[in-house]
């Protein structure tokens, strides 16, 4: 049986899944290599609860709220797909998606998983990349096990019953102790160096990273955190990078010294404080499935937050809130809340965050807490649904700006003069005009000003400079989303023959496959059955990822994805039996077609009195019609 379609190499199928600078920095025998050896289940399992469904696997979409799931993966195809939000493809553009990193990026992840080797240009840079590989791997080696002493510690070491007691104190459970991998970091000077030295940990590492420093005399180091609850902090890859050390009550007969609430780690090869949200790796999959990051500042409300639920919290780690880890979390969310302390310092930092956020491109709403509260204090005297109740009717930052400036200046109108004029660069953030005009309405109205063109020249300077339109920053370059078209209605009989060719491949090469080429008329379906063929003709099975690439914008993709993770259950027997049943009603239907056509033609010729060819236009027709068609 000749095969239906001209077949391409191999090599045009997978390059139709990289843009054209992608391929040009990674081989695409490489990424196919990586595509083959990754077990999909093994790495969406990572993230996702799957359970066994057929042929697949299902479970909750990490890239979107459900609560019955329909998130699918097709081990065998290496393909997933949710038939709730369209998300779908292969390991690659589970990572970038998920993730929000780079298709590079996520092919080197996925390599270092994989054990395959990613080809250098450049003998040099090679060279270099390895080297710095090494020393990477070896200091979050440091990191591992110190975080590991220290959560050892704190189940066996005499003097951790301060910590336990504080974790109790604070409502922190046994789980979420494990889940954080919290620890103790022992009373003395040396628990940690000794356990290093054993180990054959080298000091210049572990000094580098920060948990131990170097004597001052000489010979020798001591530790850096002593007697302290600690709290690993992990990069968005769930690498530890630092440790936040939380004081403790001084043990008896140690004398009672101040010493600093949080000690955190100094900045490293691994770690830059205003780049790291303490909590993001914990909660990923959460905040991408909400939409939202709830962003709080201290890091038991991080803890409590997320035993109670809310696993898209992030915390800063001892600083304002900086323009990279906006930036960190635009790769997750479009939009964020902050949850700060309900007292002054708390509203000093939203009017801090509000020009990052904005610059970042993200919607930004506030919860305002009580004076005096915080997240872990509000959970503990309100419970969670009023926490929820709170972040679902937080008003965006603007509003809550005003109104707060307002209530802190009644009474007095030079306070109210300076709380207007401070909300010019808050105002000067928005870039839509008319929201501008309505937020100086809205000025006037809650400073009780019935002058709007004095409001208007207390914020002038601030407002001209709002009407500058800001420019969204660039995202990382993660995989384009798959262009959408609206969903239309196809031949319920064309989708299930398609479906049973996409499903056993074989039959491509059957009598069966002509004959439903011959009277498949849907142009888009078509195309799928087109490239399907050619593909299996080229490598021999269906590359699901790469069959996908070729029909953004084709009002049958999403039906295609779903078919590729969710294929029909029986066997080729059984998918040869329903061709042999429903072609010949597909047939029929286009022989019909066909003899209305006919008709039509023939009325027409004879209106035109051309009756030699109505005569044989109708003398076709009649044939049709002998071969089973009721006129």
């Amino acid at each position: 049986m000749r095969p239906l379609h001209t077949v391409p190499s191999r090599l045009e199928v997978v390059l139709g899944i990289l843009a054209a600078d992608w391929a040009r920095m990674i081989p695409d025998e490489t990424i196919a290599e990586i595509r083959e050896r990754m077990d999909i289940v093994e790495l969406i399992g990572e993230y996702v609860r799957l359970s066994k469904s057929g042929a697949s696997f299902k479970g909750l979409c990490p890239f979107h709220a459900e609560k019955t799931p329909s998130f699918y993966v097709h081990p065998q195809r290496r393909f997933f797909h949710c038939f709730g939000c369209q998300a779908s493809g292969d390991v690659f553009s589970f990572l970038t998606q998920l993730e929000g990193i780079s298709f590079p990026e996520a092919a080197r992840r996925l390599a270092s998983k994989t054990g395959v080797e990613i080809p250098e240009a450049n003998a040099a840079e090679s060279a270099e990349r390895s080297r710095r590989k090494r020393r990477e791997e070896r200091l979050v080696d440091v990191m591992d096990a110190a975080a590991g002493f220290f959560a050892e510690s704190l189940r066996t070491h005499r003097w951790a019953s301060f910590a336990r007691t504080m974790c109790e104190e604070r409502g922190v459970s046994a789980e979420f102790i494990k889940r954080f991998r919290l620890g103790y970091a022992p009373h003395g000077w040396d628990g940690l160096v000794r356990f290093l030295q054993e180990r054959g940990t080298s000091m210049e590492d572990a000094e580098t990273m920060g948990l131990v420093a170097p004597r001052r005399g000489g010979g020798g180091h001591y530790d850096r955190f002593r007697h302290r609850l600690m709290f690993p902090i992990a990069d968005h890859q769930g690498r530890i990078i630092a440790f936040s050390g939380r004081e403790l009550p001084p043990p008896p007969g140690d004398d009672a010294r101040e010493t600093p609430k949080y000690i955190n780690s100094p900045e490293s090869p691994l770690y830059t404080k205003g780049s790291v949200l303490f909590g993001l790796h914990e909660g990923r999959v959460q905040t991408r499935r909400e939409g939202y990051a709830l962003i709080c500042e201290g890091n038991f409300d991080l803890v409590k937050l997320h035993q109670a639920g809310f696993g898209n919290s992030v915390a800063p780690m001892g600083t304002a809130l900086t323009a990279e880890q906006a930036t960190l979390l635009r790769r997750f969310a479009d939009r964020v809340v902050l949850l700060f302390d309900g007292d002054r310092a708390g509203r000093s930092a939203v009017r801090s965050a509000h020009p990052i956020l904005a610059k970042a491109g993200l919607q930004c709403s506030v919860v305002g807490l009580p004076p005096g509260d915080d997240p872990d204090s509000f959970l503990t005297e309100h419970g969670e649904e009023a926490l929820r109740e709170r972040v679902s009717s937080a008003p965006n930052i603007v509003e809550y700006l005003i109104d707060q400036g307002a209530a802190e200046s009644i009474g007095d109108p030079a306070k109210k003069a300076a709380a207007i004029e401070s909300l010019g660069p808050v105002l000067r953030a928005v870039d839509n005009p008319v929201e501008v005009r309505l937020y100086v309405e809205r000025v006037a109205q809650r400073f009780e000003v019935r002058d709007i063109d004095a409001v208007r020249r207390q914020l002038r300077r601030g407002l001209r400079q709002g009407q500058r339109r800001r420019r969204s920053p660039e995202k990382a370059p993660a995989e384009a989303p798959t262009p959408r078209t609206e969903k239309r209605t196809f031949n319920p009989i064309e989708l299930e023959l398609l479906g049973v060719f996409v499903d056993q491949p074989r039959l491509l090469d059957s009598a069966e496959a002509e004959r439903f080429a011959s009277v498949l008329t849907d142009p888009d379906l078509r195309a799928i059955l087109q490239a399907t063929s050619r593909m299996v003709g080229s490598c021999g099975e269906v590359e699901a990822s790469a069959l996908t690439a070729e029909f953004a914008g084709n009002p049958a993709l999403s039906w295609l994805e779903g078919r590729l993770v969710q294929p029909s259950a029986g066997d080729e027997e059984s998918a040869r039996s329903v061709l042999l049943q429903s072609l010949p009603r597909l047939e029929a239907r286009a022989r019909e077609r066909e003899a209305l056509d006919l008709q039509k033609r023939a009325f027409e010729a004879r209106r035109q009195g051309n009756d030699e060819l109505a005569d044989e236009l109708t003398r076709q027709r009649l044939e049709l019609l002998r071969q089973g068609v009721r006129p």
